[in-house]
């Protein structure tokens, strides 16, 4: 028989038809293919053990169960997923199977990283003592199950604990469920109450009401709240207030109503009492100087008292419904809204001061206290200000502020005059190289020798340039002397700022045989104004300088120390003089005050020195060094 025969061979059936063999079989390899993606995509898990319960069939989903790759899955002992509490039952089951049982049971398997499941295994036996079973994760849904069954249990706990009233009824008005608190409340037995229609516990004359109310609920308005009288026996009449809610089918009909209520006696008298206190305390709120004024959280003013209004220039009633920013001056409004609206629960009050102008134009400075209204959720309902004019007050504090200035460049003239000698050193060296190259310059011409175009030129750049430095030095003495309120702030360099100031002071340095040892490492720029940066520390030499001048000793010296630590830019100005007094270190930074002679200081120096740190989010701190003398130290933030 050819090859060719072998592999496609007729037969003749019953009804004498002829079957392709290669058809039939390619057929089944086919229908094979197809259960065995079935099998392996099924949503459980599928294996087939041999007959020592050995894994040698397994589809996807078993393998993700189990956590396992399938070549580690295979060849495992179906046993060995049971948890070890789990053997014994597991060999029971086996000994089961044995007898040709088909079972189901449920049994806690181990995965892989050694968590473990409940799994639910369906087993049959097969021929030659091997097994089929399908295994379920059901971990979720035992645990869906008892939740389940622990939330019906608290529910129906919570229901008869509560002492909210509670009552389920038809839509023709009976009675079909009610809880305890109910009961007690009405002070009936539940027998009482079932079956009975529960409109015959409210009044006759407020019957049409509820009934209206409740029998109004629809798909779309489902929920209504109320509240309704009781009249006890005894006469006593007490207010209720009920939460009915329709419960519909899936056809959207309404087949009961559930009501939740509760007694607001007490509330509706404290109502009453509280009517009167808002009363009481409106006459009182009328009656006050102090701007009043309450705002919802769109700005729209719900109140204002009469003080406000007289102050605004416009009746009470024109105010009201109008935003609050609306009298507050235009480029203050961004600002005061930004800082009302900041407020939380946490910080529920700020003070702002915005200006506002008057119908002559007259500006007026105002100061308020924003205090955020919060409901019983802790959420902001509204705002209430209360406020005054500060207009006198400003006016004297910016007097205040132009003396404080005035004083201030007073104190700078005074350190200028010290650091004369210094200055006068410093403008006298350039003075000198002009003369110098002048009369050069006036020499050669006077000597009528032929001078080199070349020589002439660098003399004259040469003098230019000595100008130039005078110039600067000059220009330099007017910024620091300059009269301003408010200043640029910009980075600057603290060791070039040291450097800049040591000039100034160095012929008071030299000539009292002080020492400066500098020790400035390399730091980051330092946000503020490097002129007021400069009076810093001149203030700081010329104290150290003052300090070591009366004392007795060889050696006397200044260090100038700048670093960088915890973020940090520090610079510290240290003498060897006499140190501080600890009694009177907390002190040297009060305005006027000094341990000199009150002819010969204005007791400003360190105060501005305070002012001009703060300004910039630094820190001052004075301290003695332990080898005698005394420590300034300031640290400020890196721009």
């Amino acid at each position: 028989m050819s090859r060719q025969y072998r592999r496609k061979m007729n037969f003749k059936l019953a009804a004498n038809q002829p079957i392709d063999i290669s058809q039939k079989m390619e057929s089944y390899h086919q229908s094979n293919e197809l259960y065995r993606v079935l099998v392996d995509q099924a949503g459980v898990g599928i294996f087939v053990t041999d007959w020592e319960y050995r894994l040698i069939n397994i589809n996807s989903c078993l393998c993700s169960m189990f956590g396992y790759a399938k070549e580690e899955l295979k060849e495992k002992n179906l046993l060995e997923l049971i948890v070890t509490d789990s053997l014994n039952n597991g060999y029971d089951l086996v000994s089961i199977i044995k007898e040709g049982k088909k079972i189901i049971e449920e049994l806690w398997c181990r995965r892989k990283d050694n968590s473990v499941f409940l799994c639910e295994l369906t087993i049959n036996i097969l021929s030659e003592g091997r097994l089929q079973g399908i295994a379920r994760n059901i971990t979720k849904y035992r645990q869906t199950e008892l939740a389940l069954k622990e939330s019906v249990a608290r529910y129906q706990a919570v229901v008869e604990d509560q002492i909210e009233l509670i009552r389920r009824f038809r839509p023709d008005g009976t009675l079909t469920f009610l809880n305890s608190a109910f009961c007690k409340y009405y002070g009936k037995d539940m027998a009482e109450l079932l079956g009975h229609n529960f409109m015959e516990l409210f009044p006759a004359e407020d019957r049409e009401t509820v009934k209206r109310q409740i029998f109004s609920l629809n798909k779309d308005n489902p929920v209504a709240i109320a509240e309704r009288r009781f009249i006890r026996s005894n006469g006593e009449v007490v207010w209720q207030q009920w939460t009915n809610r329709a419960v519909f089918n899936e056809s959207g009909q309404i087949v009961e109503y559930q009501s939740v209520g509760r007694d607001i006696t007490n509330q509706k008298q404290v109502e009453e009492q509280l009517k009167q206190s808002e009363a009481r305390y409106r006459a009182i709120v009328e009656d006050q100087v102090e701007l009043i004024r309450r705002f919802n959280t769109d700005g729209t003013l719900t109140f204002v008292n009469g003080s406000f209004g007289k102050f605004i220039g416009q009746p009470v009633e024109e105010i009201i419904g109008q935003n609050f920013t609306t009298f507050i001056r235009a480029d203050d409004r961004e600002e005061i809204r930004r800082k009302v609206y900041a407020l939380t629960p946490e910080n529920p009050v700020v003070v702002t001061e915005p200006r506002f102008v008057d119908n002559q134009g007259k500006v007026h400075w105002t100061q308020w206290v924003n205090r955020a209204i919060l409901n019983e959720h802790g959420e902001i309902v509204e705002y209430q200000s209360v406020g005054r004019d500060i207009t006198a007050q400003k006016k004297a504090e910016l007097k205040i502020a132009e003396a404080r200035e005035a004083t201030e460049r007073a104190s700078r003239v005074a350190t200028l005059a010290v650091i004369g000698g210094g200055i006068a050193h410093e403008i006298n060296q350039p003075l000198n190289a002009i003369k110098v190259l002048a009369e050069t310059i006036l020499y050669l011409y006077n000597s009528r020798k032929e001078v080199p175009r070349e020589e002439i030129i660098k003399s004259v750049t040469n003098i230019s340039r000595q100008v130039d430095r005078i110039d600067s030095i000059v220009n330099h003495l007017r910024s620091f002397l300059k009269y301003r309120q408010s200043f640029d702030y910009v980075p600057c360099d603290i060791n070039e700022v040291v450097e800049h100031s040591l000039p100034l002071v160095n012929n008071q340095i030299l000539s009292r045989r002080i020492k400066v040892i500098k020790k400035l490492e390399a730091v980051s720029p330092v946000c503020g104004c490097f002129v007021r940066f400069e009076e810093v520390v001149l203030n700081l030499l010329m104290n150290a300088v003052q300090a070591l001048e009366p004392y007795k000793q060889e050696h006397k010296e200044i260090v100038i120390s700048t670093w960088v630590a915890d973020h940090k830019i520090h610079l510290t100005v240290r003498d060897n003089g006499p140190g501080i007094d600890p009694e009177i270190a907390q002190k040297i930074f009060e305005p006027f005050f000094s341990t000199k002679d009150a002819s010969s200081s204005m007791g400003l120096g360190m105060s501005i020195v305070h002012s001009i740190v703060m300004s910039s989010n630094g820190t001052i701190a004075v301290a003695n060094n332990p080898g005698g003398g005394a420590c300034i130290h300031i640290t400020f933030p890196s721009c």
